[in-house]
């Protein structure tokens, strides 16, 4: 089953590869590279091999769903996604590819100094969009943004930050004195 997550994962490599590097650095200073931290962390992003680790994993073979569940890593490259459990769902289509990503339950993302903190998470494949929830806390180094709700549209080339019952906040360290405006790290 696991192979079959790879599998769809390389299937579709190329092009979710450009999607997430067309991203800008969403307006912070220290953003290294062209893709937000959200798009970077899209388990379709770079070719190297997806990793995933849990207590216990199910297949529905019907339904072209893993389930992953309990202390639930998984690694490809340099990002990490943590979560409670985690559920792939897959194209029924021969070549398998991921349709939808949710992780739920304490809800980690990381790629080098980049990380992010919620609730929960949906990495959707065919829209292009990744959502994160349940008190989206991002941070880009000492850059930090938080929200109930971050939505980066990747095709879009473009992020909105929700405050839900609560005001969005933002700090931002800019770069050679220069103030930046907006946003997500």
């Amino acid at each position: 089953m696991l192979v079959a997550l790879g599998v769809a994962a390389a299937a579709s490599a190329d092009e979710e590869a450009r999607a997430a590097t067309r991203l800008p650095a969403v307006n912070t200073p220290s953003a290294s590279g062209p893709e937000s931290l959200l798009g970077g962390l899209s388990l379709n992003a770079s070719r190297d091999p997806i990793s995933v680790s849990a207590d216990v994993m199910e297949f529905d073979y019907r339904g072209h769903v893993l389930t992953y569940k309990g202390s639930v890593v998984v690694t490809q490259g340099d990002m990490k996604l943590e979560s409670n459990s985690l559920t792939v769902a897959l194209d029924e289509q021969p070549d398998n590819r991921i349709k939808e990503v949710v992780a739920d339950g304490q809800v980690r993302l990381s790629k080098g100094a980049r990380w992010a903190t919620g609730g929960h998470a949906v990495f959707d494949q065919t829209r292009n969009i990744v959502v994160l929830s349940d008190n989206a806390d991002v941070h880009d180094g000492p850059n930090r943004v938080s929200g109930e709700r971050v939505v980066v549209y990747l095709n879009e080339e473009r992020s909105v930050v929700e405050g839900g019952n609560h005001r969005v906040t933002a700090e931002l360290f800019p770069s050679h004195g220069t103030p930046t405006p907006g946003g997500i790290p």
